[in-house]
């Protein structure tokens, strides 16, 4: 855990990077809030919190008295969330930052194509 980002939204993004790499898949139970709140020495509503969020955005639903599962389209669903975010942060900076130093789009363009070789 660090102190950038709120505790609950580290635990969203720990999770959601199980499921992206494989660690859990569809119908998979995730790990339960008590042992979250074990595991990394956090206040069990925190826990509570960041899977009530991944419930609310359809990443995970409640399978009665077992705990929470992973839905069919929870990883369809986190990339193209992290892709919107890449987009606005990352390439939004990367375009405004060429632009300053008076890069054209062609040469913009160029640079990218040579990089992705």
């Amino acid at each position: 855990m660090n102190d950038e980002k709120p505790i609950f939204m580290q635990i969203i993004e720990m999770i959601e990077d199980d499921i992206l790499s494989g660690t859990y898949a569809a119908g998979d139970l995730i790990i339960s809030t008590p042992q979250i709140s074990k595991l990394l020495s956090v206040n069990p509503t925190t826990a509570q919190r960041a899977v009530g969020i991944l419930n609310d955005r359809g990443i995970v639903f409640k399978k009665r008295g077992v705990g929470m599962a992973v839905t069919e389209e929870a990883k369809g669903m986190i990339l193209e969330q992290r892709k919107k975010a890449f987009f606005e942060r990352e390439v939004q900076d990367f375009i405004s930052g060429a632009r300053k130093i008076g890069v054209t789009d062609e040469e913009l363009i160029k640079i990218v194509k040579e990089n992705l070789k």
